[in-house]
């Protein structure tokens, strides 16, 4: 993955996740709100239906939980929501942020009513990017970590550029030729940023465990996932707006007025 730098300007890791914590800042509620709404709530029910029935249960119980019909039934069913919420939470919040770039400002609404118009393509480009994906790193990993980066802005590029879901990626691919390394780096950081995070809240989920709290190991399960929802979409969307900005010199203040 030889890097060079695009135009003789240079992809800025640092910028690139300033930008999108920045926007996560500004719009905290609506963030919070659509993360904790649509990520926050399949993870939470599950949570709470697995602590109730098996985690506080006692360690019988949670030693048969996998082998129980009812808990992959209830794992599978979760699972399907997620991807219908998680379909309408990408693509409200990449719209959320490149708008915010741009000096708009989103609106709960607004973002809601764009996700869902977009449910269906946006579940296509999550499972064909998913299975490819899965199939690279079954050829020895490499493969697929090179799939991800590739792919790594096709939600963005589908959600702001109104193109074709297989154009999508084609634009992902050409948009992040050249810079695919320090993509790498850039979403390392934000992985390594969310398991420091996941250190304290584990001993949290331990001791609301160990006092036997249904609701608040749930609570906090659910909280965490919405966090890291809310984060990497973020990070997607402020990758694909410093690609832009670097391969095609569209400034971030132009990008929805393209989009309109």
């Amino acid at each position: 993955m030889a890097e060079a730098d695009i135009g003789g300007a240079r992809y800025e890791i640092g910028a690139v996740i300033s930008r999108a914590f920045e926007t996560i800042g500004s719009n905290f509620l609506l963030f919070c709100g659509l993360a904790l709404v649509l990520a926050g709530t399949p993870q939470f029910v599950l949570g709470y239906w697995q602590a109730s029935n098996f985690t506080l249960q006692g360690a019988s119980a949670s030693s048969s939980m996998f082998s129980s019909g009812s808990y992959w039934g209830m794992l599978g069913l979760t699972w399907l929501v997620s991807i219908v919420t998680g379909a309408i939470l990408q693509a409200g919040l990449t719209r959320a942020t490149v708008m915010h770039l741009s000096g708009e400002t989103p609106q709960f609404g607004q973002l809601l009513a764009v996700g869902i118009s977009m449910i269906l393509p946006m579940i296509a480009i999550g499972l064909l990017a998913g299975v490819g994906v899965i199939i690279g790193f079954m050829l020895l990993i490499v493969p697929g970590v090179i799939l991800w980066l590739v792919w790594a802005v096709v939600t963005p590029a589908y959600v702001q550029e109104k193109i074709g879901i297989l154009d999508a990626f084609s634009r992902s691919a050409a948009l992040t030729s050249g810079a695919r390394w320090r993509i790498f780096l850039t979403m390392l950081i934000v992985l390594v940023l969310l398991w420091v995070l996941s250190i304290p809240v584990s001993f949290l989920t331990a001791a609301m465990e160990a006092i036997g709290n249904a609701f608040l190991t749930a609570l906090v399960g659910a909280a965490t996932s919405a966090l890291a929802s809310m984060v990497m979409v973020a990070v997607q969307a402020s990758i694909y707006v410093e690609l832009r900005q670097l391969k095609e010199g569209i400034a971030p203040s132009d990008l929805e007025a393209i989009f309109a």
